[in-house]
């Protein structure tokens, strides 16, 4: 090995020590004292998602309306503040957690005793910029869940209506239909409930499930609704 091969590998033998030192000292400060607090909510936080992941949890647990809360209190004016109105709660809770710990890290290169009381008391602070910067970061996501919610409302308003084929649905393909209403129509992607049934543009169909997944609604035959109403009626 030629003299500035071997500088190299030295210069790479150094440098993976001193990543391994960063990260014992991290792991050191991150368990030293006050600074257990923030890193056990993050470890909290991980395994919620892992959870999420794997199915054992819901992602809305522990999710909450804040219609149901006194607006006029400074509970409300937290919640409102975190955009807790607009994006579920343990989106909002982790990013916040995750803030928390990287401030809290932070702490360590100031000139105090790593968890110490000075510690302690300077993450009351460090907990505020965690909720400012907290609060901005959801602000792209308040859009994106209240599509959601637009979809959820529009699904409502279109299960159980009449609908009018854009185009021939048969043979299990895709097709489109307009929903009636105040305003604008409503046009949505549909297929048939049972794969013999087929349908031609013009047609009046009725919309009975939604594939949430897939954003599809499933149609069957007026006369199929009809007759169902009319069995229902005659049993009652």
């Amino acid at each position: 090995m030629n003299e500035n091969g071997s500088d190299r590998y030295q210069d790479r033998v150094v440098k993976t020590k001193k990543k391994g030192v960063v990260m014992t000292e991290l792991l050191k400060n991150a368990f030293t004292g006050i600074n257990i607090i923030p890193t056990v909510l993050l470890i909290i936080v991980f395994f919620y998602w892992i959870s999420v992941i794997f199915g054992a949890l819901g992602f809305d647990f522990l999710d909450f309306d804040l219609d149901g809360v006194d607006n006029s209190g400074p509970f409300y004016s937290v919640l409102s503040f975190l955009n807790l109105a607009e994006v579920p709660f343990m989106l909002v809770f982790s990013i916040l957690i995750l803030n928390f710990w990287i401030i809290a890290m932070l702490m360590y290169y100031l000139p105090i005793a790593p968890g110490g009381p000075l510690n302690a008391v300077l993450l009351l602070p460090g907990l505020g910029v965690s909720m400012f910067i907290t609060k901005y970061e959801t602000i792209p996501l308040k859009g994106l869940f209240n599509d959601r919610s637009a979809q959820e409302e529009r699904g409502s308003e279109v299960i159980e209506h009449q609908c009018i084929l854009k185009c021939d649905v048969e043979n299990g393909r895709l097709g489109q239909a307009e929903i009636e209403r105040e305003g604008a129509s409503i046009v949505i992607n549909v297929k048939s409930e049972f794969l013999q049934e087929s349908f031609h543009r013009g047609e009046v169909a009725f919309v009975i499930r939604k594939d949430t997944d897939k954003n599809i609604y499933y149609i069957v035959k007026m006369e199929e609704k009809k007759n169902e109403l009319l069995g229902s009626d005659t049993i009652s």
